[in-house]
């Protein structure tokens, strides 16, 4: 029973994982940010770089924690891909960069 909870606990794990790594580039892809997954309290957690400095800055790490040492310990980063590479928002800005 032992080795069955354990196995129930990472496909859950692995779960959130996936889905806090596509979050996290549809993230990046739709507000052009840099976004990273990390894992908070024990679950992963998708937060943009702007965020990890402001709780840097509310003193929510523990002494010393800085925004590289949060890129090095990250699950994923999430970068925006180029616009003609993204296949949600291309469209979108597209459209609005044509000029009459």
């Amino acid at each position: 029973m032992n080795k069955f909870k354990h196995f129930l606990r990472a496909v859950v794990f692995d779960f959130r994982v996936r889905r806090a790594i596509r979050k996290a580039q549809r993230s990046a892809n739709q507000h052009r940010r840099k976004f990273l997954v990390l894992l908070w309290g024990g679950r992963p957690r998708v937060i943009s770089m702007q965020g990890v400095k402001q709780l840097i800055r509310q003193h929510r790490f523990t002494k010393g924690f800085t925004a590289e040492t949060a890129r090095q310990v990250a699950i994923f980063e999430a970068m925006p891909q180029p616009l003609d590479k993204c296949r949600h928002c291309s469209h979108i800005f597209h459209k609005r960069n044509v000029s009459n």
